[in-house]
């Protein structure tokens, strides 16, 4: 019996020592598997999302200012005028008839004038006459006045002819200027985009969407812009000069480059969500036949896009403290250990997050798998996976986060 007893002490002992042992010895060969990617200087370029519509640089919507029926039209749709050229002709007839009109009147005016011009020397002669003969007491103060008013009533005529020939003259002149207006040409070099009056079709002076209001629209085809409208949130972080990709719809895989070239002051209230209109100016290519209306999406690009020191977005995480304030963090593998190191965060992208503290250009920061990550304690032991195992684990994680 003694016998037994020692050795059940003895084997108490061993067990007491060599289980500590063995936990300890079966912790340090499960480590976990990681993915790790090691912190070094990356290209970020952040962007704004936005949505617009191409327009042509220059437009002009040709309306007509006089009201007069389409006489001839000269240009076709699709067709290229320069500056100055006829592009369509209105009837003329009832504005030369109001020259004709003006003409007649004017010369009446002229008439007018010689007339009144006669009365007046032949009046400034009485009273010289009368001036004399008063002097000798040969007529009475009575009739040198009535003298003196008959010259002054007739300088007074003679100032309102030549005034009623100056108006003659204005209107005449106006007359000219409507009969002018009845050529109708293009302000522009351009391209004509489109024509929706017809020969006979009544052209109206009027900015409203009438029958007749719009002749023509002519466009410099030769350089485009994007339209687009940018959200309030993000207006404030739009310069000019900022470079700009946009997609038109009808060339979805083309990123037509170019740069933020204004920003609106007010915005646009649409859907009770407000935006700002910003207009970036594109260099599209030859091949490309681009036309004004298109719809379009753009990507605007912040910052400068120079390379400064980043990890994959996913390798940084988010540590809601207690008083509201966020401590941003990424696991970093030294010596087969994860550490957790706070870190400040700059720029980003949808694929690189830059970090300006905590970090140095070649640690070694563990990026997933996500589960792993969500469970990983500061000292736990790790080691990188294969890279054959990392696709799977993926799927995994997509079929886990379906559920």
């Amino acid at each position: 019996m003694k016998l037994n007893r020692k050795f059940l002490v003895a084997g108490l002992l061993v067990a007491v020592i060599a289980v500590p042992l063995l936990i300890k010895a079966t912790r340090g060969d499960s480590s976990k598997e990681v993915d790790i990617a090691v912190a070094a200087e990356q290209d970020i370029r952040p962007t704004i999302l936005a949505s617009g519509v191409l327009a042509y640089l220059e437009e002009v919507n040709l309306t007509s200012e006089l009201v007069a029926k389409v006489r001839d039209i000269h240009v076709a749709e699709g067709d290229t005028v320069q500056k100055g050229q006829l592009l369509l002709t209105l009837d003329p007839e009832t504005y030369r008839n109001a020259i004709e009109r003006e003409q007649a009147s004017r010369r009446q005016g002229v008439i007018s004038i010689e007339r009144q011009r006669l009365a007046l020397a032949l009046a400034e002669k009485r009273l010289v006459r009368g001036d004399e003969l008063f002097k000798r007491k040969m007529i009475g103060q009575s009739e040198y006045d009535d003298l003196r008013n008959a010259r002054d009533l007739a300088r007074v005529e003679l100032r309102s002819s030549e005034e009623a020939l100056r108006r003659a003259d204005a209107v005449l002149s106006e007359a000219g200027e409507q009969l002018q207006k009845t050529d109708i040409r293009s302000p522009i070099a351009g391209t004509i985009v489109s024509l929706p009056i017809k020969v006979g079709e009544t052209a109206i002076p009027s900015t409203n969407a009438l029958a007749g209001a719009n002749l023509m629209k002519i466009a410099d085809t030769s350089a485009i812009q994007a339209e687009l409208k940018v959200d309030e949130a993000d207006i404030a972080r739009i310069v000019v000069g900022q470079d700009v990709d946009v997609y038109a719809t009808a060339f979805p895989e083309t990123a037509l480059k170019g740069k933020v070239q204004r920003i609106a002051l007010a915005p646009t209230l649409e859907n009770q969500a407000r935006a700002y209109e910003v207009i970036a100016l594109i260099k599209p290519p030859k091949d490309l036949e681009l036309r004004s209306g298109m719809s379009a999406r753009a990507d605007i690009f912040l910052g400068s896009g120079d390379a400064r020191l980043a990890v994959p977005v996913e390798a940084v995480g988010t540590d809601e403290k207690e008083d509201g304030r966020s401590e941003r963090f990424a696991w970093v593998e030294r010596d087969g250990v994860a550490r957790r190191i706070v870190v400040k965060v700059g720029l980003s992208d949808d694929r690189w997050e830059g970090i300006t503290a905590g970090l140095k250009s070649g640690d070694r920061v563990i990026t997933g798998p996500a589960r792993t990550l969500r469970g990983l304690v500061d000292g736990d032991r790790v080691r990188e996976r294969p890279a054959d195992a990392k696709g799977k684990d993926e799927d995994e994680d997509a079929e886990s986060g379906a559920e």
